[in-house]
Parts: structure tokens; C-alpha cells; sequence
């Protein structure tokens, strides 16, 4: 059991003045180096989720924090008018690794930002207005994005959240829960036949298609081979743009510079933001001489306060160095086969473990809920509770292992162990969840406000579809 002594007093002197948005856990972070976090009471905790999947080359690179901090000495904030020396080198740096003909890039601030701008820009160059997505994506909190994303929508009654028209969703191709029912490679891609002659991909006024090539929160899906190509080729067919958002997958994450680059496909927009600064915050977008041309003639403008902002562009330049640099494109790739296989294994050890998938070290291992539908929320308590952060995903119970790619085998090792030990405590059912909630007054009655008699992995997704009227009504 932890020592969260010094986090609780802290809670109990300002907790008040929080307005809670999450149930957070009792220890508050005071220090954060490589895979490391450490809490104010000294409590050590190995970070399996690159803070919010942001810090791509380990908490406060050395590296990183010199070339944002000269950067900041010497002009943190320019106008929409001025560029900066930080922009044009990032946007250099970016170009050099970005797949295919992609070279023409603008930086902006989130990643929702960063994919109504490409959204806006497929829009403008095809003269088209629809979207499509896949069923159980993520791709921000905007209007826009909010109505091609499964986790706010996937729930709900048509109708009961306003959408953007035109948007629509095909099927996501998850080959071990096959929604069509069939099994690759023998189904011919048939969830994406089946998407097109259905008429649920829309009609003829596409503008783009919007997909992660790792569908993250939807469950740790990885397309099968031939897939992203036939969907490219569907876009290039209805003469609209494909965009990739490569949020959690970019800048050597699965073991190539890009996710996309493993199918062999040159999307027409590439969208990045989380790994894109290595925990400061940036986004940004690149595509193709021919569409920003294109463009161009349609008058195309794009204004923001944080737009080409210099200590970001800053931030991408290092996280593009220090990849290059360390050799973590791969390095992702050997470690990550290292932590599939340690993976497996605890599968063909422990049965309610049913499927390990995914890419370089973006890790999905996806549990039986049959007996408790809790499982997924007991098993990241109890790593927690050991020293280990996880997240897990917004449908089938999934534990995602997105590490810092400068995790070494020791801190895998030391992983699997502390998995291997809660996946055997939530097998024999040994604890309730209610067990391992946090502490602190604040998060408990947030959690209790909010449950009901549903279980906290219910209560963490819906925190994240329901409107904040559904609350006010139901507390009324």
C-alpha cells in the first residue's frame, strides 16, 4: 500500500477549490523523468501511458526542455503575421520524415484543431461537404470531430447530440471481433464492401475520410493488411481526400516513422499532435504541393491565437532530433516485439486474457468481462496500486500499453510482472473495485455522484459522450 500522506493533505487544503472534471488518483505528481513519475510522498510509479500519450521520448528529455527553453528565452509568442526561424526548421524537419509527397505543413495547438483545420481543407479542395470515419474513432472535441467520434456518439439515440450533416461512419475493420462476421483473410475486406454498398459511407458529395491507422480508444485495432489501401483507393475513386490522424501513432511510435507507412499508403492529409512535442503542446498537419496549391486558388486562410507558435514548432524540431538521434523508430520496433511476446505469454497463462494485438509499443491486451464487467477498471487499480499507470479502452475491457519509446527491457519486465499478478488477483476475484478507489474526499463523491449502479468503466466512458445537461437533469 502507498504513503499518500503528504497528497492527501494537499487534497484536503485545496481540493475545494477544484472544479472536478475526472475522478483523479490521490498522488499528486511532483516529478516526471524517462518512463518515471514520482508523487509528492516519493511513491515511484513506471508511467505506461506516456503521460497522455504525449511524451513520446520520455519525460523531460534533457534535449527537449533546452531546446524549448532557449526558444522561450529568446520569443515565446508572435502574431498570425510573423513566423519565426523555430517554424521553418520544424517545418523542414517534418517534411524530411514525412511519408511520400507530403511537405507542406502549418502547426497548430491540439490535435481537434489540428483535424477540423484538415477537415476544413479537404472541404475547400474537393468543393465536396461529407465525411466518413470509422465506427469506433476519436478525433476531437469539437462540433466537427464530436460527430465522426464513436466514444460520444456510439451510446446515444440519433438525434439526442447535435452533428455536423454529412457525417457518417463506416465499419471499423476489427478483425478479432469481425463485425461482419467473417475471418481475414478469407473475407475479401468485406466490412468495407459491406460499409460502401449499404450506402452508410454516404453518396457521391465526399469531401474526406478521416481514420486513425490504430484505432486507440475504440479497442487497440490495428487494420488488417490491404485494408487502408482499398480505402484509399474508395477515396480516390469518389475524388476525395484521405487524412490519417497519427495523434498517438506518429513520430516512430509503431516502429516506422508513421502507422501509415506500414500499408504502404500516402495519405493526402497527415494530422499529428500529442507525440508531436513530447508533452508540450502542439499539433499540426501536413500535405502535398498539389493540394496546397489548390487551395491557394480557393482563397484558403486559417487564423489561431497559438498558430505557428515558436516554442512549439521548437518542441517538434527536438522530438524529431532526439528520435533520429536515439534511434527510437527502432528501438519501438525491437522493444515492442519483446513486449508483444511477454504479452502472449500471460495469455497462455491466464484465460481471461482473450486476444494481445497491435504495433512497435502500442500494445492493446483485451480481457473477458463475461464474469465481471469491472475487470478492466480492477486490473489498472491494481497495477496502479503496484507502481504502474495504465489506461484501458471505451468497449471491450482493453489495457493499452503506450510507453515512452525510450523504455528499456527492465522496465518491461518489471510491467509484466506487476500484470501477471493483478490479471491472477482479478481472475480469483480476490477484490472489489470499490477497494481501490482513490482516497481524496473529492474524487470518491465525484465517482459516487455520478455511478449509481453502474460500474466505474460505464461511468468513465459516459463522462466522456454525456452533455453536462444529462447531469444537471439527473441531479435536478
Amino acid at each position: 500500500m502507498k504513503n499518500n500522506e503528504s497528497s492527501l493533505a494537499l487534497w484536503a487544503k485545496h481540493g475545494g477549490n477544484l472544479l472536478m472534471a475526472m475522478p483523479y488518483a490521490d498522488g499528486l505528481i511532483s516529478e516526471a523523468q524517462g518512463c518515471m513519475l514520482k508523487d509528492v510522498d516519493g511513491n515511484e510509479i513506471l508511467d505506461l501511458a506516456a503521460g497522455q500519450f504525449c511524451s513520446i521520448v520520455g519525460h523531460n528529455h534533457p534535449k527537449l526542455i533546452e531546446k524549448i527553453t532557449q526558444q522561450m528565452k529568446r520569443v515565446l509568442h508572435v502574431g498570425t503575421q510573423y513566423l519565426s526561424p523555430a517554424v521553418l526548421e520544424a517545418a523542414a524537419k517534418f517534411a524530411e520524415v514525412a511519408p511520400g509527397q507530403l511537405n507542406k505543413s502549418l502547426f497548430l495547438s491540439t490535435g481537434t484543431e489540428a483535424n477540423e483545420c484538415a477537415l476544413s481543407i479537404a472541404k475547400m479542395c474537393t468543393r465536396k461537404t461529407g465525411v466518413i470515419a470509422f465506427s469506433r474513432g476519436y478525433y476531437g472535441l469539437s462540433l466537427a470531430t464530436k460527430s465522426l467520434s464513436s466514444i460520444f456518439t456510439g451510446r446515444r439515440k440519433i438525434g439526442d447530440l447535435p452533428t455536423v450533416p454529412e457525417s457518417h461512419t463506416i465499419l471499423t475493420p476489427y478483425c478479432f471481433r469481425c463485425p461482419v462476421h467473417n475471418r481475414y483473410p478469407d473475407c475479401n475486406l468485406s466490412c468495407l464492401s459491406v460499409s460502401i454498398e449499404s450506402g452508410i459511407a454516404g453518396g457521391d458529395n465526399l469531401a474526406a475520410i478521416i481514420v486513425e491507422p490504430i484505432i486507440s480508444a475504440g479497442g487497440m485495432i490495428v487494420p488488417p493488411p490491404g485494408y487502408l489501401k482499398a480505402l484509399k483507393q474508395f477515396a480516390s475513386e469518389r475524388e476525395a481526400l484521405l487524412i490519417v490522424d497519427e495523434a498517438q501513432t506518429g513520430f516512430g511510435r509503431t516502429g516506422k516513422w508513421f502507422a501509415i507507412e506500414h500499408h504502404e499508403v500516402e495519405p493526402d492529409i497527415l494530422v499529428v499532435s500529442k507525440s508531436a512535442g513530447g508533452g508540450f503542446p502542439v499539433s499540426g498537419l501536413i500535405t502535398t504541393d498539389n493540394i496546397a496549391d489548390r487551395i491557394a486558388r480557393e482563397r484558403f486562410v486559417h487564423l489561431a491565437s497559438h498558430q505557428s507558435d515558436p516554442a512549439a514548432a521548437a518542441a517538434v524540431a527536438a522530438v524529431i532530433d532526439i528520435v533520429r538521434e536515439e534511434g527510437l523508430v527502432q528501438a519501438a520496433a525491437e522493444n515492442g516485439k519483446y513486449f508483444l511476446d511477454c504479452l502472449r505469454e500471460l495469455q497462455s497463462r491466464h484465460s481471461i486474457v482473450v486476444d494481445v494485438r497491435g504495433q512497435g509499443l502500442m500494445l492493446g491486451l483485451e480481457l473477458s468481462d463475461e464474469d465481471n464487467e469491472d475487470v478492466a477498471t480492477i486490473v489498472d487499480l491494481l497495477c496502479a496500486r503496484s507502481g504502474v499507470h495504465l489506461t484501458y479502452t471505451y468497449f471491450e475491457p482493453v489495457l493499452r500499453f503506450i510507453p515512452p519509446l525510450t523504455i528499456t527491457r527492465a522496465q518491461i519486465d518489471t510491467a509484466i510482472s506487476v500484470v501477471d499478478d493483478a490479471l491472477s488477483k482479478a481472475s480469483r476475484k480476490e477484490v472489489r473495485v470499490e477497494d481501490l478507489l482513490p482516497s481524496n474526499p473529492y474524487s470518491r463523491s465525484y465517482i459516487e455522484m455520478l455511478s449509481g449502479k453502474r460500474t466505474l468503466r460505464t461511468v468513465l466512458s459516459r463522462l466522456y459522450e454525456t452533455p453536462p445537461e444529462h447531469w444537471l437533469k439527473k441531479l435536478g
